[in-house]
């Protein structure tokens, strides 16, 4: 039977995670395979995958929010085949930004000027579906660090923006 990695978290912060991977079996193990899920504004899961070469491994995921709940899950790729799941849960320190305040205006029937406010130096993601279920599951998204964006868009239909 091959065990689940054990998953240490070394130290976070506002904008990081880092932590540890590790076997507690002689299985020779090739990597790692690392998901980052965390939920945006309560429409959206994000995640980020990471692929670990090696045994043993320390990883720091950055460009992360403050106060912000963080699930990491990993298996590992064994000789054997693939380990089961571990899960480690974290939130990061700090103060949670204030939330953008969105304006979108048509310029025309195929594009949309979207603008808002918010802190500078970050990279904002906007997101745009024509439904809740479209937005939650497989919106079209694009991100900037600028507080404007002109999206295109299908003529003929109405759109969620979120930023």
């Amino acid at each position: 039977v091959i065990p689940p990695p054990v998953i240490h978290v070394e130290s976070y912060s506002e904008d990081s995670i880092s932590f540890s991977l590790k076997m507690t079996t002689n299985i020779k193990v090739s990597g790692y395979v690392v998901n980052i899920y965390w939920t945006f504004d309560t429409h959206r899961q994000e995640k980020r995958t990471l692929i670990v070469e090696g045994e043993k491994s320390i990883q720091k995921v950055t460009n992360l929010t403050a106060h912000t709940p963080y699930e990491i899950s990993a298996w590992a790729k064994t000789e054997l085949g693939d380990s089961p799941l571990s899960f480690v849960h974290v939130v990061t320190s700090g103060t949670r930004p204030a939330s953008p305040s969105l304006k979108a205006k048509a310029i025309n029937q195929t594009a949309v000027e979207c603008s808002w406010t918010g802190p500078r130096n970050v990279v904002y993601g906007i997101f745009y579906a024509t439904s809740f279920l479209e937005l939650y599951r497989s919106p079209h998204n694009t991100t900037t660090a600028s507080h404007n964006v002109t999206v295109i868009v299908q003529r003929d239909e109405q759109y969620l923006f979120l930023v």
